[in-house]
């Protein structure tokens, strides 16, 4: 009689322990699924933000930024706000639910990830066009409060805005377009009026670059007219 008490209380304590062992399991594999869609929702945002940019995700990592019991939780919706795309780590809101339930947890998470930049080749100065011949796209890793590089087809197009040293990345912030009709340039103006093109020529007062309004003046009658660049030394009159 006493062999088939503990025989009993043996499988017991075993049966207890593989429920316990099953609800860990559970338990983690329900954070792992949680984790999981956290960082592919990250993932996308870097993915889709940087798709000119040829990025290169290589290593993804997400965790509450305290210690956060996620057992039976569920995904609701992710606070991720834009000024982290230009990060490599930081910490957003997600809300999440079990039942009628719902509570608020924020997440730390840190990437590793690469993209495509344009960068100086030699010193550019203020006012030199961005060439091929001093620039090229390099990869670099997306760090923390980052400016974005400006893209390859700005090459030919741009100007740089300030000095770019040799090695320096190439930024929005430090190009203009370029110029295209210089102060005194003769521009061959187009005006279209009742289907009818009128063509003439104007000195330039300003300098501009294309799209951009300038004053010109008309060779015939010195009448002072806006004009919009369409390309080097031509214009349509405004």
């Amino acid at each position: 009689m006493r062999i088939l008490f503990i025989l009993l209380f043996i499988n017991f304590i075993f049966a207890e322990t593989i429920t316990d062992n099953n609800a860990t399991i559970k338990a983690s594999q329900n954070e792992k699924i949680l984790i999981s869609q956290i960082e592919n929702f990250i993932k996308e945002k870097f993915m889709d933000t940087y798709k000119n940019y040829n990025i290169k995700i290589n290593h993804i990592d997400v965790s509450p930024a305290i210690s956060t019991n996620l057992n039976k939780l569920k995904l609701d919706k992710i606070i991720f706000d834009d000024r982290l795309l230009k990060r490599d780590s930081g910490n957003f809101e997600v809300h999440l639910y079990h039942n009628q339930k719902r509570q608020k947890v924020f997440f730390n998470f840190n990437i590793n990830a690469n993209i495509d930049a344009l960068t100086a080749t030699n010193n550019i100065k203020t006012g030199e066009v961005i060439t091929d011949n001093n620039s090229q796209i390099t990869q670099i890793n997306i760090e923390k409060n980052m400016q974005l590089p400006a893209l390859s087809n700005i090459v030919n197009e741009y100007s740089a805005k300030s000095f770019i040293p040799s090695g320096g990345i190439i930024t929005q912030s430090k190009i203009t377009p370029k110029i295209v009709v210089q102060k005194g340039d003769i521009v061959e103006v187009t005006h279209n009026q009742s289907g009818i093109s009128i063509i003439f020529n104007a000195e330039a007062l300003e300098s501009g670059a294309n799209g951009e309004n300038i004053k010109a003046q008309s060779l015939q009658g010195d009448k002072v007219v806006n004009i919009k660049i369409t390309g080097p030394k031509k214009a349509q009159l405004q």
